[in-house]
């Protein structure tokens, strides 16, 4: 297993803005101080790191490095609500890959998402470690056959797709607060542009409206992170990402 340390980004609180609905006229409700969002972390991945020490996946990854390239791409959402506040009832983090300009079968996919599902909250997590054929694993559980019937707190999906997409909940026993960190692994053409598109979407439990629900409203910093950055990909630094104003 290869084992990354990750730097401990700045998080960036963003407003949320109420979704527009029929029965609910513009201007549409602004609220501010209750999420935040780090700013990305990316590594571009050696050969050598992504094998994870297995031989044979090194000889793939080694031959495939002249057309594939992959990245690890890591976030921090935050949840604040206020101590005797209106709850968060759920959320969303939505990543959208994309390489501009280039056809369908030259875009992006993310090859692997963590964390896929857990039952608890868990600290905000600073190291990633990698087995063999990219899965990531982390210092978290992950909720598996015969554990019993644990309520989902965290639930990933998209792996292999240009759009994964983590969705957070409140329990019964877990109000939704604190941070959740996000990773996944980016596989793109090694000659192309990549682009994470970031959305990030909340519903909260208002005592007097019922369930409202709130999308993010993210600077151009936060909304589309540059993963080659000004950087070759193939140095194997970890860095913070770069935001593009253009998105």
């Amino acid at each position: 297993m290869t084992h990354l340390e990750l730097p401990l980004t700045p998080l960036h609180e963003i407003d949320l803005v109420e979704v527009p609905r029929l029965q609910s006229p513009a201007p549409q409700h602004r609220i501010e101080g209750r999420v935040s969002l780090s700013t990305a972390v990316v590594h571009p991945l050696t050969a050598e790191e992504a094998a994870a020490g297995e031989a044979e996946w090194l000889g793939f990854l080694t031959a495939e490095s002249s057309h594939s390239d992959y990245f690890l791409l890591s976030l921090t959402c935050a949840f604040r609500p206020p101590a005797h506040g209106d709850p968060f009832a759920d959320a969303a983090v939505g990543v959208l890959l994309e390489s501009p300009g280039e056809p369908a079968d030259r875009q992006p996919i993310a090859w692997s998402i963590s964390p896929k599902k857990r039952s608890h909250p868990v600290d905000r997590a600073t190291t990633v470690g990698l087995t063999a054929k990219l899965a990531i694993i982390e210092s978290t559980l992950e909720v598996t056959p015969g554990q019993g019937r644990e309520e989902l707190i965290v639930i990933g999906m998209g792996e292999r797709d240009s759009d994964p997409e983590w969705r957070v909940k409140a329990t019964s026993r877990h109000a939704l607060i604190g941070d959740e960190t996000f990773t996944l692994i980016v596989k793109a053409t090694a000659d192309a542009p990549v682009q994470a598109h970031m959305t990030v979407a909340a519903t909260i439990k208002h005592r007097r409206f019922g369930l409202i629900p709130y999308r993010a409203d993210l600077p151009a910093t936060l909304r589309t992170i540059d993963l080659r950055g000004r950087t070759d990909p193939r140095d194997g630094d970890t860095r913070v990402a770069s935001g593009t104003s253009g998105a």
